[in-house]
């Protein structure tokens, strides 16, 4: 009994550290693409107080996969998407620093195209990436062996989620009625 533990145990610690190792390449990487590519420190888009171009990019075509079931179709979807993603800049705009950071490194990750392709497995440019291509990337994070894979996809979701079900346009989809104001 004892040495079946302790190989379990010693199996753990050896993914452990491999996801670790391999997480922090990923992001040491990442990190340095985007320095030398000068998205570190590009500035947000314009209208926006933390979102960049190259986020917003991402975040057009990763949202309706995300939030499937929920955007509403057809013409209303574009002023939609445009309020989820105003609600998702507020949300990270007064995020921590650190939450921020991470943020940006994830995207600066799924921004780049060789990245985009090794990470995500997504080899269009996001704009002309199928909803088959994104939803299929979005499995394989959720579903990944590697914990940074799950962690960037639970940060990703949650963060989108989150910011579409602030805004008044979501609450009939989970029953909400808000509050009738009397003033």
């Amino acid at each position: 009994m004892q040495a079946v533990t302790t190989h379990a145990m010693a199996l753990s610690r050896r993914h452990f550290l491999k996801t670790g190792a391999m997480g922090g390449m990923l992001l040491a990487t990442g990190s340095a693409a985007a320095l030398l590519t000068g998205c570190a420190q590009a500035q947000p888009a314009t209208g926006y107080v933390y979102l960049r171009e190259a986020e917003l990019t991402v975040l057009r075509a990763v949202i309706p996969s995300v939030l499937a079931g929920t955007l509403p179709e057809g013409k209303a979807r574009p002023a939609a998407l445009d309020k989820a993603l105003a609600s998702l800049d507020q949300l990270l705009a007064n995020s921590s620093v650190a939450v921020g950071d991470q943020i940006h490194q994830l995207f600066a990750l799924l921004s780049m195209a060789p990245t985009r392709i090794a990470m995500a497995g997504v080899w269009s440019d996001w704009p002309d990436a199928s909803p088959e291509d994104i939803e299929a990337f979005l499995l394989r994070w959720r579903d990944s062996r590697l914990e940074l894979l799950r962690g960037a996809y639970l940060g990703l979701s949650k963060i989108i989620n989150v910011a579409w079900y602030l805004l008044p346009e979501s609450y009939a989809a989970v029953g909400y009625s808000a509050p009738v104001r009397t003033i």
